[in-house]
């Protein structure tokens, strides 16, 4: 297979033997090749697991200064405005990052991850990082919804933990492995309880 080296991404990845069909995410590489991309949005609530697996990265559209971010990726502009216009320049869409570094120019990214719980089930969700805090939220996608763990304040998590434990039929929650599609730096291991 010949790479274009315009458009691919390094990424980390490997087929894991669980109940879930979907790959699992770890540190073995290989490159991903990118064609040329029409820009397409699409709204923050029609994101699915699906999503974040055929394409690993999701910005979101925030301010009219991340145009300049869009283009250079290798959007044409001209499309990037038509298609924001037509929503309203709305900051409730998303689209595909083409970028090649391992974190994104933009306020809000989400990278596809996987969650390992203590029974070694794997649940595919997405890691949300912020140009302000770095990593905010691991987000577990659980009966057709994104359930999201903030990571710098667990006091505001015990709504949604109770949640997942109910939806998953978990005794505890933690310790969870989290692993990225992306170099983005994170603890493998996360366990709110240990600060608590």
């Amino acid at each position: 297979m010949k790479i274009n080296t315009k458009h691919y991404i390094w990424l980390s990845y490997k087929r894991g033997v669980s109940d879930n069909p979907l790959p699992y995410v770890s540190y073995t590489h290989r490159y991903l090749q990118f064609q040329k991309m029409k820009f397409e949005l699409k709204h923050i609530n029609d994101l699915t697991p699906t999503d974040f697996i055929k394409h690993n990265i999701w910005v979101q559209y925030y301010s009219g200064d991340e145009i300049d971010f869009i283009e250079e990726e290798g959007y044409d502009r001209k499309e990037v405005e038509s298609k924001l216009e037509k929503v309203n320049w709305s900051d409730e869409y998303w689209f595909k990052s083409l970028t090649t570094r391992a974190v994104t120019p933009y306020m809000f990214t989400r990278y596809y991850a996987q969650f390992e719980l203590p029974n070694k089930k794997i649940i595919d969700g997405y890691i949300e990082y912020t140009e302000y805090s770095g990593i905010q939220n691991y987000c577990l996608y659980v009966d057709g919804e994104f359930i999201g763990l903030n990571i710098h304040h667990s006091d505001m998590n015990q709504e949604d933990e109770m949640k997942l434990k109910y939806k998953l039929s978990l005794n505890e929650l933690y310790p969870m492995i989290v692993k990225c599609s992306s170099n983005i730096e994170l603890n493998e291991i996360f366990n709110p309880n240990k600060s608590r």
